[in-house]
């Protein structure tokens, strides 16, 4: 268990790790000191157990030769060497030191059960130790963990207490990255399984990475505006982008975009698709500023993309429109 230990080390977020590597290192001091304390324990039962062993070995020796003397006697005493009372006497002889074998053997036993306990304890307090050090179980770029939910979501850092079973960090395969994107419901005929995909990433806005299109959702949602956390008129489908190949720009958690080509026009007009909203009857309008007033106008659509639709009546050129409903 981790939860109570404290985060030491963290290895770097994005940077590469290789099998074997330390990526986290948890306090472990009280852990080095019960593993001493448990080794030490170790030590004093088993030297406890040796004693009872030895004094079990020469009782048993004991033991061995009060019986001899007993069972060499009744043939003394038959030749009138040895008088009764002399039998009588090494008989009971040999059943005390039978007894305090017995006991001397009960005795072992439990010094044994003390050395198995204290070495079960001492494996378990180097358990502990050797889980302060968690090495990559395989290579992988590091991306730290995250926990709490909206706006108290936090990465994991270095000097918290994790809880038990919290994600400290994953190591992603770098050789199959994915982007998780958007689709238009407009654009939901136009796009298919397979479909070259260009990526460019916000990091490298000049590089463009290409990919295809891997799997298309089945359930509608509302866009939600990124700069404002609302929900949009907009329907959407999640999408997911198979990058192809590699490459060591290629990191998890990078904003990206995507352009899926699926046709091309000239000379139009565009404007961007949050300012589009729906009506009951599934027509297309926007709301539009002339000179201090807002106006709600009818247009039709064309073909669009995750950031611009094409209007193909309705707007003119230099036309003004909002990107949120206008507050009453």
């Amino acid at each position: 268990a981790i939860n109570d230990k404290q985060i030491l080390f963290l290895a770097e977020e994005g940077s590469y790790v290789h099998e074997g590597d330390t990526v986290v290192i948890l306090e472990s001091q009280k852990y080095v000191i019960s593993s001493d304390e448990a080794n030490s324990s170790v030590r004093v039962a088993q030297a406890e157990y040796e004693k009872a062993q030895n004094e079990l070995e020469a009782q048993r020796a004991k033991e061995e030769a009060a019986k001899k003397n007993y069972e060499t006697l009744p043939e003394l005493a038959k030749k009138g060497f040895v008088v009764e009372s002399e039998v009588e006497q090494a008989r009971l002889e040999y059943l005390e030191m039978q007894s305090t074998t017995r006991s001397l053997e009960s005795v072992v036993q439990a010094r044994q059960a003390d050395v198995d306990r204290a070495r079960s304890n001492f494996r378990n307090q180097v358990r502990k130790l050797e889980e302060s050090y968690i090495l990559a179980p395989r290579e992988g770029v590091v991306v730290y963990a995250s926990y709490g939910s909206g706006a108290a979501s936090r990465k994991v850092e270095v000097g918290m207490v994790p809880f038990e079973g919290m994600d400290l960090m994953y190591l992603p395969d770098v050789s199959t990255m994915q982007v998780k994107s958007e689709l238009n419901e407009v654009d939901l005929d136009k796009v298919r399984i397979d479909q070259p995909v260009e990526i460019r990433l916000d990091a490298f806005p000049d590089t463009s990475f290409t990919g295809r299109v891997k799997n298309i959702g089945t359930l509608a949602r509302r866009k939600v505006n990124p700069a404002t956390g609302k929900t949009t008129g907009t329907k959407v489908f999640d999408l997911l982008v198979q990058v192809d190949g590699s490459d060591v720009r290629l990191k998890p958690g990078l904003s990206a975009s995507i352009n899926i080509i699926v046709s091309k026009q000239k000379d139009v007009v565009y404007i961007p698709i949050e300012s589009v909203f729906t009506t009951d009857k599934n027509r297309k309008f926007v709301y539009m500023k002339e000179g201090n007033d807002i106006e709600r106008r009818m247009i039709e659509t064309g073909v669009s993309n995750d950031l611009y639709v094409e209007v193909k009546n309705g707007l003119e050129e230099d036309d003004i429109v909002l990107l949120d409903i206008p507050q009453e």
